[in-house]
C-alpha cells in the first residue's frame, strides 16, 4: 500500500483547475497511478464526487507519515500555482495533454485548435455539464446536417458539410472533457462511437438523397457496407472485452498489437494508409469537397471506404478460418 503525503502553500490546494480542485486533480492522478491512501497537510476541502481512494487531513506542517511519498497539491502540470497567470497556464497544459495520443491527422494539425478551447470553456461549468451532454449536442448537429443535405443544392450542402465538422469537433471534446474532469463512464462510451456511425451513414444516404437519382441507392449501399462492418466489429469487440471500445478491434494483421497506441504507430506506413479511413480525415474532406461544389466525391469517398472494410472483413474471417481447420 502507497500513502502519498500533500502539502500545498495557503489555499492554492483549492483553486480550481479545468473544473476540479487542484487537490482533487492531484489526488486522482496518484490514484491512477497506484497510490491507495492520501495524507494532506492543509485546510480541508470538499469534494463533489467520490474519490478513488481514502484522504485524510492533517494540519499544514504535519510530519509525513513513515514510508509515505510527498508531493505538491499546489502544482499541477508542473506550473505552481502561485497567482492567476500561472493558474492559466497550467490548465492550458493540462488541456492540452487530453488528446488521445493515436489520434487521426486532422485532429492532431487542425481540430485541436478548436475542440480544447471549447473544453476549456466546457470545463468552467458546472459538473452537472457531462461529457455525454457533449455528445448528445454533436449527433444533434450531425443530425441537423444531414437534414440539411438532404435539401440538395451548393448552399445546403456547404453548410451541411461545415455542420459535419462541427460534429467532429464536438466529437473531441467529450472525450478531452472526460478525461480532463475523469468523468469516464461506459454509457458515455457505447453513445460516442455509435453516434459517430449512425450520423456518418445517414449523411451518406442524405447527401445520395440530395443529389438523387443513382447517388441515392449508392449512399445506401455506401451507407450499408459500412453499417455491417460495424456491427461485426462492435460484436467482436463486444464479446472480449464487454465494451464498446472499437479501438480493441484487432484485424488478423493485428493481432500481436496489445494497445491502440501499437496500432497506430505514426512510424508505420499502414497507420498513414489507414489514416484515409479515419473518421476526422474523411468528415474534414467531405466538408473540402462540399464547399467547393462537389458533393457526388462524399458518396463517392463512402463506396470506396465501405469496400476497403467490407473487402478486409471477408478476409479477416477467412484468415482465422484457416487458422481454426489448421489446429
Amino acid at each position: 500500500m502507497e500513502t502519498v503525503f500533500f502539502e500545498s502553500t495557503d489555499d492554492r490546494h483549492a483553486h480550481v483547475i479545468g473544473g476540479l480542485t487542484a487537490l482533487e486533480r492531484r489526488i486522482r492522478e496518484v490514484a491512477k497511478q497506484g497510490a491507495t491512501r492520501a495524507v494532506v497537510a492543509a485546510a480541508p476541502v470538499v469534494f463533489p464526487r467520490p474519490l478513488p481512494i481514502p484522504v485524510e487531513f492533517v494540519p499544514a506542517g504535519s510530519v509525513p507519515p513513515d514510508g509515505a511519498r510527498r508531493e505538491r497539491a499546489d502544482v499541477i502540470a508542473g506550473v505552481e500555482l502561485a497567482d492567476e497567470a500561472a493558474r492559466g497556464r497550467a490548465e492550458w497544459v493540462l488541456i492540452r495533454r487530453m488528446n488521445k495520443s493515436f489520434e487521426g491527422p486532422v485532429d492532431a494539425l487542425i481540430n485541436w485548435r478548436f475542440s480544447m478551447r471549447i473544453t476549456r470553456i466546457l470545463a468552467r461549468r458546472s459538473l452537472a455539464v457531462t461529457p455525454n451532454h457533449v455528445t448528445i449536442t454533436a449527433i444533434l448537429v450531425g443530425l441537423a446536417a444531414s437534414a440539411i443535405a438532404s435539401r440538395a443544392g451548393y448552399a445546403m450542402f456547404a453548410a451541411a458539410g461545415v455542420l459535419l465538422e462541427v460534429n467532429s469537433i464536438l466529437d473531441s471534446c467529450d472525450g478531452e472533457l472526460a478525461r480532463l474532469r475523469y468523468q469516464y463512464s461506459r454509457l458515455g462510451q457505447w453513445l460516442d462511437n455509435l453516434s459517430d456511425d449512425i450520423v456518418d451513414n445517414l449523411f451518406l444516404v442524405a447527401v445520395g438523397a440530395g443529389l438523387g437519382g443513382v447517388w441515392w441507392w449508392l449512399g445506401l449501399v455506401a451507407a450499408g457496407g459500412r453499417i455491417l462492418v460495424a456491427l461485426t466489429t462492435y460484436l467482436d469487440v463486444y464479446r472480449r472485452t464487454g465494451t464498446g471500445d472499437v479501438f480493441a478491434f484487432r484485424w488478423w494483421f493485428e493481432t500481436d498489437k496489445a494497445t491502440a497506441d501499437d496500432v497506430y504507430d505514426p512510424t508505420s506506413p499502414i497507420t498513414w494508409l489507414r489514416s484515409f479511413g479515419r473518421r476526422d480525415t474523411y468528415v474534414f474532406v467531405w466538408m473540402v469537397v462540399l464547399l467547393v461544389g462537389f458533393p457526388p466525391w462524399v458518396v463517392c469517398h463512402g463506396l470506396a471506404i465501405a469496400a476497403v472494410n467490407v473487402s478486409l472483413l471477408v478476409l479477416h474471417f477467412t484468415v482465422f478460418r484457416n487458422r481454426r481447420l489448421a489446429v
